[in-house]
């Protein structure tokens, strides 16, 4: 039986600075990177300080060559570009962040056709299902590889090597990568507006200078946090377990 984390080239490590896709990784590593394999990081200048700390960290810990990608201007050019906000149903900071990035370094390398290896895991039926579908319909150059949802990897597996490590991304559960992401449950945001003021502003100034809304079914970003309800006195572990919006191709 093949080993999953045996990326053969060409070939993407979609590495989203996140504690399963770094898991993946390590993985990966164990077994041992592959030529034409590049590991990528893309930046969407909407990431937590302690996302790029931990990308860092793993970085010069692991010995491992990861390639920081960005679209120029980052998230807030592409709002000026766009002359618009991205919502839920027309999530364009995905394919012009993360994925267009990813396709163009890979473009430049020469390659016509790639397998882009993601941190999906087996506890995820329904995203590894339309990953499978996807792949089935897709026309565009790669084609998405799970290696942990092939290993059967659970979250449960992946925080348990994580308690292990002398370092982690220190960020709670609820969290995630992106500052304070539309997607995330309205309660997420609520909190993390209330917490940190800081991320906060950027989100208020997207909205206030566009005349648009990142939901228009929500909250907008100004008051929440003035929004006061029973969530509020969740656990950590309780307020991660609220659904988010759209699972996002930027936590994993």
């Amino acid at each position: 039986m093949n080993d999953p984390f045996l990326i053969e080239g060409p070939a993407v490590i979609s590495f989203s600075g996140g504690r399963t896709s770094a898991y993946m990784l390590r993985r990966v590593l164990d077994v041992g990177l592959q030529p034409d394999v590049h590991v990528l990081f893309a930046d969407t200048g909407r990431e937590r300080d302690e996302t790029y700390r931990f990308v860092r960290e793993i970085e010069e810990r692991w010995s491992v060559p990861i390639h920081w990608l960005h679209r120029p201007g980052y998230f807030t050019q592409l709002i000026t570009d766009r002359r618009c906000l991205p919502n839920p149903t027309m999530r364009f900071c995905t394919q012009e962040l993360k994925l267009r990035p990813m396709r163009d370094f890979m473009l430049a390398k020469g390659y016509e056709h790639w397998d882009n290896a993601v941190g999906i895991r087996a506890d995820e039926p329904k995203r590894v299902a339309r990953m499978r579908e996807q792949n089935e319909e897709r026309s565009e150059r790669w084609t998405v590889q799970m290696p942990l949802a092939e290993a059967g990897t659970t979250e449960a597996d992946v925080m348990a090597f994580w308690k292990q490590q002398p370092f982690d991304l220190a960020l709670k559960p609820y969290e995630g990568n992106c500052t304070i992401c539309f997607l995330k449950h309205v309660n997420k945001r609520e909190r993390l507006a209330k917490d940190r003021p800081d991320l906060l502003a950027w989100w208020v100034e997207q909205e206030q200078r566009t005349g648009q809304f990142f939901r228009r079914d929500e909250p907008e970003y100004e008051v929440l946090p003035r929004i006061g309800n029973l969530f509020d006195s969740l656990s950590d572990d309780a307020l991660a377990a609220l659904p988010d919006t759209v699972e996002c191709y930027c936590h994993d």
